[in-house]
């Protein structure tokens, strides 16, 4: 049977909740425009290490209860779900507690999941499964919680979840960041200020002018003209490795492009060696 209650407006009534008290994932995720008031609830938490400057996060995992509050702090628990966890403890992930904590007068508790960046997650996701654990003082109602009307500013990926299970995937995977102007022509040569996306090229440009990932995911930043000044001062360090006989190529055997450089590219079509 599905399962419904109400957030926001309605969190009056869901405080005076009478049956058994229970606790439940509560994440949610959306556009960055809007605020949790809206945002609909995730099954999963996506952790990308190529936006985090460190080896090692700590990603906090929101749970809220049903019932009224207590005067008292109440424990739960959670473990790790096998299902649904390729994560290996002690390396992707530090252990976890015995136990955590809904603080007295509190409705809200969060679990903090230290996490830690590893080579194969920039080749594939990596998932750790969460799973509450009944005790005494909450059960686990809403295992088939239907999505609400109203909280979609962002990507409603389920109609219905089961809120006593949370995925946390991590993964340290280089795709091509928002702000990025580049691609091929319809001939198939590079084009435009940067040509095609890849890490070879973007984490040389990352290195010469002290760059993140984040900084080419805020359009306040990466905006046309610093792209194009950026476009301009690669072109000068491509081509003087060109000319001197040390040219930077592409994992394919191309040479690497961008606006303004001495020859063109083809994706896929190493280069022969010969000076244009």
């Amino acid at each position: 049977m599905a399962v419904l209650f109400c957030f926001g407006a309605c969190e009056r009534d869901l405080m005076s909740y009478e049956g058994q008290e229970a606790i439940y994932f509560a994440v949610q995720s959306g556009n960055s425009w809007g605020s949790e008031n809206n945002w609909p609830y995730m099954p999963y938490t996506t952790v990308e290490f190529v936006n985090i400057a460190g080896d090692t996060t700590v990603v906090n995992i929101k749970v809220m209860i049903t019932g009224q509050e207590k005067n008292y702090s109440r424990p739960f628990r959670v473990e790790v779900n096998p299902d649904s966890t390729t994560a290996r403890e002690g390396i992707d992930y530090a252990v976890l507690l015995d136990e955590y904590i809904v603080e007295a007068n509190s409705s809200v508790a969060y679990i903090p999941v230290t996490l830690y960046r590893q080579p194969e997650m920039k080749t594939e996701t990596i998932t750790l499964g969460l799973k509450l654990i009944a005790n005494d003082y909450f059960s686990l109602t809403f295992q088939n919680f239907e999505q609400l009307e109203g909280y979609t500013n962002g990507d409603v990926v389920y109609d219905s979840l089961n809120a006593t299970l949370h995925t946390i995937r991590m993964n340290d995977l280089l795709a091509q960041p928002t702000n990025w102007l580049g691609g091929t022509d319809d001939s198939g040569k590079e084009f435009n200020v940067f040509g095609v996306f890849t890490e070879k090229k973007f984490n040389l440009i990352c290195e010469e002018f002290n760059l993140t990932y984040a900084d080419f995911m805020d359009s306040n930043i990466m905006n046309y003209t610093y792209q194009m000044l950026i476009g301009r001062k690669m072109a000068k360090l491509l081509n003087e490795a060109y000319h001197n006989g040390t040219p930077y190529l592409e994992d394919d055997g191309r040479l690497m492009w961008v606006d303004g450089c001495d020859y063109t590219s083809y994706p896929g079509i190493p280069w022969d060696g010969t000076y244009e």
